[in-house]
């Protein structure tokens, strides 16, 4: 039965009438007697969406950018000069190929740096049957995670591979092993390919200069950095890009030690080498690489603790991670600092054998820097770390003090960047 105090209201109201002995509402009338509460819809950051060359079925990874303001390699007076003269930015491409990253930078005005940065793994995606290829196919569209189609399966591509794997327990695969093309990974080419292509783009002139990073030979493995060097240049070039290599820890140099004259040691560390540079005034007079790096700790750990080399690499990206004060009760950070001692004790071991007896290294007259950067350097406690290892090393040169690149993950690209935006 009708509440008759309601009807009343309404009747008073002019909401409510009777015709024909049916009762009809108005509804224009009837208003409310509680406030109304009002709620914000939450704003969706915008998804950037990239056109995809085939054989890709799906937008294209959305690399992480950042902009740096970063030191100039020119004089001082050069630099004002030049910015009066050509208020566009300069041209060039600095592209990092690292193992775990791929980072690329160009100039978006005078003095800043715009850095795009991509996982460099997949994932394969095997399908069971016809029937499950197609739900897979769904499930990664409505994730909206790049792949390509490839001989029935499914090779994800980037961070989402990386999280896909850590979901399944599973690592990931790579092109890239040890700094290198990978010579056991059949899909390492076509893969590599696909990322570096999404992350550069088109040139913005005609044969426009693109410096990528290669490793030094390295002095502790048998394999040869030539032919990773010359597929590179191969395929950028067919990009439409003038592609030149430039040896990865003197790219960091050029970025880091500008005020220290171009003057000291850079090690680049990588998650597949350790790539080390001895500079003299710009010079790199003695280069080379040691082939254990943040890959030989993951898999190390991941042994140690009976996980997944993805797993141990998730951990060390995370925040709660100090390697100079590592929490006793998680077993997976315990093992990730022992092994960070022993790598940096052979690779400090290493470089300080090979500068011995390097005829080509200087007398330097003063103690000289050594900067450090790259994904391995980023956990906490990294610095503490290396110049505890560094206490008990003998090197053959003074070491003035230890500096951890400003902005380690793109320190490479930042001098790679500058480098290719020389005329």
């Amino acid at each position: 039965m009708a509440d008759e105090k309601l009807l009343h209201a309404l009747s008073e109201r002019g909401a409510l009438s009777t015709e024909n002995g049916i009762r009809v509402v108005d509804a224009s009338k009837l208003g409310s007697d509680r406030p109304i509460r009002k709620t914000k819809a939450k704003k969706l950051p915008p998804v950037e969406t990239v056109a995809l060359s085939e054989p890709v079925s799906t937008p294209a990874p959305r690399p992480t950018e950042e902009v740096s303001e970063i030191p100039v390699l020119l004089p001082p007076d050069t630099i004002k000069e030049s910015i009066m003269a050509d208020p566009e930015a300069p041209t060039g491409v600095g592209l990092d190929v690292g193992t775990s990253f791929l980072v690329a930078g160009r100039f978006e005005s005078a003095t800043k740096i715009h850095f795009k940065k991509l996982r460099d793994c997949f994932l394969e995606l095997e399908p069971k049957s016809p029937i499950n290829q197609k739900f897979i196919k769904r499930g990664l569209d409505d994730r909206k995670a790049p792949y390509i189609e490839k001989d029935g399966s499914f090779f994800v591509l980037g961070e989402d591979a990386f999280l896909m794997a850590n979901e399944r327990h599973v690592n990931t695969r790579r092109p890239m092993h040890r700094g290198v093309l990978s010579p056991t990974e059949k899909e390492a080419f076509p893969i590599l390919k696909e990322l570096l292509k999404r992350i550069v783009g088109e040139p913005r002139v005609a044969n426009e200069k693109l410096v990528f990073s290669v490793p030094a030979k390295p002095i502790d493995a048998n394999f040869d950095q030539l032919f990773h060097q010359d597929m590179l240049r191969s395929f950028l070039k067919g990009l439409g890009f003038d592609a030149q290599p430039m040896n990865e820890a003197e790219a960091l140099a050029y970025s880091e030690l500008l005020e220290e004259g171009l003057t000291g040691i850079a090690i680049s560390c990588g998650a597949g080498m350790m790539n080390v540079a001895v500079m003299s005034s710009g010079d790199p007079v003695v280069t080379f690489s040691t082939s254990r790096s943040g890959d030989w700790v993951d898999a190390q750990a991941a042994i140690a603790t009976n996980t997944t080399n993805s797993i141990v690499q998730q951990e060390k990206e995370g925040d709660t991670l100090d390697l100079a004060n590592p929490d006793p009760s998680n077993q997976i950070h315990a093992a990730i600092a022992v092994y960070y001692g022993n790598l940096l004790v052979y690779t400090l071991e290493q470089i300080a054998y090979d500068l011995s007896r390097s005829p080509a290294l200087p007398k330097f007259k003063d103690p000289i820097p050594l900067v450090v950067a790259g994904g391995t350097s980023l956990p906490k406690g990294f610095i503490e770390k290396f110049k505890q290892a560094l206490s008990v090393v003998n090197m053959p040169v003074t070491i003035r003090d230890v500096q951890h690149a400003s902005d380690p993950l793109h320190a490479v690209a930042n001098g790679l960047t500058l480098a290719a935006s020389m005329k």
